[in-house]
């Protein structure tokens, strides 16, 4: 007789405990094809339980290709079916170990906004009212394009903050910035490139770089992209952040944002402006996006992960008319549609005036911050130090006199619990890495002043090998 353990304590059905173990036996070969199994009445004799179950646990192998029943012989195991077992890794532990992050590491990692402010109790209130008030049909499959209400909602609010011309119309909304550039990708054709400011977003190039897309450079300076080095064979998309220029942090002004434009009507390109954390400018108002000056040739993307919550995973695009169709087309292809809830939750958010608070209280809380940083960068390191992009967003660049961040310098920082990142890791390999091996990208957004004080000394210790340090 077979050798099954019935743990009757268990939660799970003896129905479902006998199934499991004969099949693991099956592919483990400890039961052979063609063997028979022992009869229904013998087993549940053997095993002190009803035979109903056992007849129901033959059922399931059977009906899953396990077993075969032969009439009025009895079940017996299918023919190839044993299967080695592969080794899986702890998963338990792996899993406790991702969820309990080092508490001794310093993180200056870019684009990550205070998680310690997100207003989780209102956006939880807000989800639980939504959720109570939704209607059946609103339960269906939805418009690719996303809720209406919040493409509404947005509408308004881009619109005053933003300086952006839009209707609900052309909005989309989509799982984050990246599945906006995603969606882009399928605008340009197979022997079509992508142009893109040299350095840019890591997280852009690799999205760009997985859907096949070529990947042109243009460099840029204290102003931004430059403008009089446009291609002569015009791409199909240009992509730009000329708010807060990531990760130098510049502003393109108002001369190359016209030159840009011109272009792209000319050779009927997209200028994609990724206006990822412009909302906290903390010298005057707001940078006017790039968008107003041609809504036809310019998508814009924006994204709540900088300016809300990371996890939330919730983007948008403005199209411009010619373009609404097809990534309406491109988004039911992907995923036909973004969770319903959390775009009525979000909605509301803004509707209420919720996410404008949200969005004064942290400009305040990253404006002090910055400074916080920059007085202790001025303090440590003195001239050997400069600074720039740190009018707006949630990072700035430093420039380190006579230091290269170069691998084994990145690797002693990292060993040394900071989290950081120079500006060469998002260069394209065009030679240009060498001019930004001086330079890091300090993220101050989700670093509070007692981990920046910590991470500076950290970092000045490092660095006092070279002879930089004032200290």
């Amino acid at each position: 007789m077979i050798h099954i353990d019935i743990d009757r304590e268990a939660g799970g059905s003896l129905t479902r405990q006998i199934y499991r173990c004969l099949k693991e036996y099956i592919l483990a070969g400890i039961l052979q094809q063609g063997e028979k199994l022992p009869s229904s009445r013998e087993m549940a004799k053997c095993l002190h339980v009803a035979r109903n179950i056992v007849i129901d646990s033959y059922e399931q192998l059977i009906a899953e290709g396990y077993a075969y029943a032969k009439g009025g012989s009895g079940t017996y195991v299918c023919e190839e079916v044993r299967l080695e077992k592969t080794k899986m890794a702890d998963l338990e532990k792996e899993a406790a170990d991702y969820s309990q992050p080092d508490a001794d590491v310093i993180s200056f990692r870019t684009g990550i906004p205070d998680l310690n402010s997100i207003p989780i109790k209102k956006w939880a209130q807000y989800y639980r009212e939504v959720t109570a008030a939704i209607k059946p049909a609103q339960m269906d499959y939805q418009s690719s394009l996303g809720e209406y209400e919040l493409r509404y909602q947005l509408s308004l609010y881009l619109n005053r903050v933003r300086g952006v011309n839009t209707t609900p119309e052309n909005i989309l909304i989509t799982n984050g910035a990246a599945q906006s550039f995603s969606l882009l990708c399928r605008l340009v054709p197979d022997n079509g490139y992508a142009l893109v400011e040299n350095p840019l977003s890591y997280g852009i190039r690799h999205t760009l770089e997985n859907n096949k897309v070529k990947v042109e450079p243009i460099g840029i300076d204290e102003y931004g992209m430059l403008t009089p080095d446009l291609p002569r064979t015009p791409p199909h998309l240009i992509f730009t952040t000329p708010s807060h220029q990531f990760p130098t942090g510049v502003i393109l002004p108002a001369k190359r944002r016209v030159e840009l434009v011109r272009y792209a009507r000319k050779h009927r390109a997209y200028i994609v402006e990724d206006d990822y954390d412009s909302e906290f400018r903390f010298d005057g108002s707001p940078i006017q996006s790039m968008q107003q000056l041609d809504p036809e040739r310019v998508v814009y993307v924006g994204t709540f992960s900088k300016t809300f919550m990371p996890a939330l995973r919730m983007g948008y695009m403005i199209l411009p008319d010619c373009l609404c169709a097809q990534m309406e087309e491109e988004k039911y292809v992907a995923d036909l549609h973004s969770p319903i809830l959390e775009q009525l939750t979000m909605a509301k958010f803004i509707q209420t005036g919720q996410f404008d608070r949200h969005i004064r209280k942290m400009q305040k809380l990253y404006f002090n911050r910055r400074n916080f940083l920059i007085k202790c960068l001025k303090d440590t390191f003195g001239a050997a130090v400069s600074l720039s992009g740190a009018e707006a967003g949630l990072h700035l660049v430093a420039t380190f006199s006579g230091v290269r961040f170069d691998e084994r310098l990145m690797q002693e920082i990292r060993s040394q619990k900071i989290q950081i990142s120079p500006v060469s890791k998002h260069c394209l390999p065009t030679g240009l890495n060498d001019a930004y091996e001086q330079t890091l990208i300090f993220g101050y957004g989700n670093t509070d002043n007692e981990s920046i004080k910590a991470g500076i000394k950290r970092l000045d210790a490092i660095l006092s090998t070279t002879g930089l340090s004032n200290i």
